[in-house]
């Protein structure tokens, strides 16, 4: 119960954070330019406007930014004060050590990447909520749509920072290329091969 009650509450947030853009969208056509946008357009409302632009600013990047760094720091000063239980030799404190480094290291890339990949387009609504001509009009539509692919970016760059960061999966990607290296070698090792095989 007490989930479906969080599921309803994200999406009744989510739905009235999207209102005011549902109500202030329109369809502006550019004749002499050949160009055409859909974008928010709050007549006389300049107060208003900037409102509900700081909002969405605090609401969707300000406070997801910090309540993720808040809890992987807590999870780094955990894992840091943790104490492995038994006699524990040199070597394996050497091991629990560089993991924890590894761990640390991995959680302020996941909240770097976060921060990262979402400010170009926050940048990019706060400049256009304070003043849209700062932005040429010819080149919204492609501002725009590389800023949100930047921000759509962050959602699979977390399993490649997982990945990478994974000492086998490294191991095994230089293996890869390691084996596509010989296979793409000098014309005389092809012949070889062919005729061995």
């Amino acid at each position: 119960p007490i989930c479906a009650y969080i599921l309803a509450a994200i999406w009744l947030l989510s739905c009235t954070l999207a209102a005011p853009a549902l109500v202030h969208t329109y369809h502006a056509e550019f004749p002499e330019l050949d160009f055409s946008i859909c974008e928010e357009f709050w007549f006389h409302m300049k107060r208003d406007r900037l409102a509900y632009a700081y909002s969405t600013l605090i609401i969707t990047y300000v406070l997801p930014l910090a309540v993720i760094s808040l809890s992987y720091l807590r999870i780094s000063v955990k894992l840091k004060n943790r104490v492995v239980p038994g006699n524990v030799t040199q070597g394996q404190a050497e091991w629990d050590r560089a993991r924890r480094r590894k761990t640390f290291r991995l959680l302020v890339l996941v909240v770097a990447a976060f921060g990262v990949c979402w400010l170009p387009l926050h940048i990019f609504n706060m400049i256009k909520d304070i003043d849209i001509s700062l932005i040429d009009k010819q080149y919204f539509n492609f501002i725009q749509l590389l800023c949100h692919w930047f921000a759509m970016m962050s959602a699979c760059t977390n399993a490649f920072l997982y990945a990478w960061l994974h000492d086998s999966f490294r191991g095994e990607l230089k293996k890869m290329f390691a084996w596509r290296k010989k296979k793409i070698g000098p014309a005389t090792n092809c012949i070889m091969a062919s005729v061995v095989l």
